[in-house]
């Protein structure tokens, strides 16, 4: 098996897995009020992380005062506090918005208007300098017009709450893509996603506090489903998009990733019987297409001119 081989097969077990986790956040929401599930599962998945951490801080010398100068060490530190936050509170909008929708649209539902981040991403990305083309308005328009057709029955007022949350989660899940390549790079990717992951937990546990008050007795009910979702699709989900991503291309990775919608659609109807409407399913048609659109590279003019 070639490299490429492998590492899209390695993507392929994370769409599926990232699939499951809509089953589990959709079961946790029957036990646990949304913002305390999703903010325990990600402190969890945090902490499962931190041996593989280690392993990597040590491997790569990030922190090693051998490799760094004092200066370099203290801007490392302020960097990553500053990507920990910053990156965190996109995932805390972005998983809790997701997890709140979840109460009222089905897991499928759900995984095809979260994936919708994929062609939000590059709009946001001119937010810190980069352009966007033509290509990627007309698929963000096409994902639009997905999303009406999977949610907008009879106009605006036709969309439930969990609709709009949704959709609101891929503007925050789209953000915190942008975040993250703001600040990542080679050595400090897990770094990153254990800050990120921690920062999330712990300011959506306070929250939850705050607001939700949710009773240790329901907490040790949703502990199984907890403790799946914290380690299948969060801690092993994201490792292995990492280690995936090591061996193919990013446009590879991205069609490959996106199939998380159509594994979530699939579990929803085989576990929790939630099956869409001719309608809804266009719909997922239309996104999902226009998701593709988007992260296909269209041959260069010039360079098959040269060929010919």
């Amino acid at each position: 098996m070639t490299d490429k081989s492998k590492g899209n097969a390695i993507l392929l077990l994370t769409a599926v897995v990232w699939g499951t986790g809509f089953i589990g956040q959709k079961l946790g929401n029957a036990v646990l009020p949304p913002i305390a599930f999703n903010s325990i599962r990600q402190m969890l998945a945090a902490l499962l992380l931190c041996p593989i951490l280690a392993r990597s801080l040590r491997k790569s010398g990030y922190f090693s005062k051998e490799k760094n100068t004092a200066e370099q060490l203290e801007r490392k530190k302020h960097e990553m506090i500053k990507a920990g936050i910053l990156c965190g509170l996109f995932m805390l909008l972005g998983t809790n918005f997701q997890q709140i929708g979840l109460l009222t649209v089905s897991a499928g539902k759900s995984g095809f208007i979260s994936s919708l981040y994929i062609v939000f991403t590059p709009l946001l990305s001119v937010a810190v300098g980069k352009r966007v083309n033509i290509r990627t308005f007309l698929c963000i328009a096409i994902a639009i017009g997905g999303f009406a057709l999977l949610s907008l029955r009879g106009g605006l007022g036709g969309a439930t709450a969990g609709d709009w949350w949704t959709l609101a989660s891929a503007f925050a899940f789209a953000s915190q893509i942008v975040s993250v390549n703001y600040f990542v790079d080679r050595d400090n990717d897990i770094l990153i996603s254990v800050m990120e992951m921690g920062a999330c937990g712990i300011a959506g546990i306070l929250i939850s506090i705050l607001i939700e008050h949710p009773q240790l007795a329901a907490i040790g009910e949703c502990m199984p489903i907890i403790i799946y979702t914290a380690c299948i699709p969060t801690a092993i989900g994201y490792t292995l998009q990492i280690v995936g991503q090591k061996y193919t291309d990013s446009t590879t990775a991205a069609l490959i990733m996106s199939l998380e919608a159509v594994f979530a659609a699939v579990f929803g109807a085989i576990f929790l019987k939630e099956w869409m409407s001719m309608r809804e399913l266009l719909g997922c048609v239309v996104i999902f297409a226009a998701i593709i659109l988007d992260q296909i590279e269209l041959p260069n003019k010039k360079e098959t001119e040269h060929e010919k």
